[in-house]
């Protein structure tokens, strides 16, 4: 062989182990997209099941015992030392998204701590005021991972019901929130769980009343 054809041939190897390093190197950046992909994923899940898991206490009509519904939901949504605060509409927060209770210490909201406790608050909430179906609707969800860690903000517009006596009819009150969700998150195994979850409410009003309303 000669002088000519080694360098030619040490030439074509080094561009093929150049070439197969690059493959490698595109084939796991595309891997590790693809896991951030799913994680994202995964924790927009969460807020999903965060209202599948309020709606069915919100159910009283369907639903012979809508807080065991709604806190089955909720286990698997949270973890069991998760923190979850509700901050209603004229009650001091520092930021929509992750609000500080400490900037507003004499103000702030309880922390109920685990589903458990969280669907038993929800629960009082709606059946003092008689609904008997609510319809939360999550947008605007955006997401963020930092290895075994994330954040999830979403936009709320939730309906509350108090139904009519008509088939057909009028329902007796439907009042609506709107707010922000704010979540932390944590990836246990391989399943994420909400660690701690704020609301701000900017609004909560009734929107339609008939007979006794709401």
């Amino acid at each position: 062989m000669t002088t000519q054809n080694v360098s030619c041939l040490r030439r074509s190897i080094l561009s093929l182990t150049a070439l197969c390093g690059l493959g490698a190197f595109t084939v796991a950046a595309a891997a590790e997209q693809s896991s951030i992909r799913a994680d994202k994923e995964a924790i927009a899940a969460l807020i999903y099941c965060y209202a599948q898991g309020t709606d069915a206490i919100g159910d009283s009509t369907t639903h012979a015992d809508p807080l065991a519904a709604g806190a089955a939901i909720y286990r698997k949504c949270f973890t069991d030392s998760a923190e979850l605060r509700a901050w209603f509409p004229q009650q001091p927060f520092d930021s929509q998204t992750f609000p500080n209770p400490a900037a507003n210490q004499a103000t702030a909201p309880q922390v109920f701590i685990g589903p458990e406790k969280w669907a038993a608050f929800v629960n009082s909430v709606f059946r003092s005021k008689g609904y008997t179906f609510t319809q939360h609707m999550m947008s605007n969800v955006e997401t963020s991972v930092q290895g075994r860690k994330g954040h999830l903000t979403a936009y709320l517009n939730a309906t509350h019901v108090i139904s009519g006596d008509t088939v057909g009819g009028p329902s007796r009150c439907v009042a609506v929130a709107n707010g922000t969700y704010s979540l932390d998150v944590q990836k246990f195994n391989d399943t994420w769980k909400i660690t701690r979850l704020n609301i701000t409410l900017i609004t909560f009003n009734p929107v339609f009343q008939t007979g006794q309303g709401c």
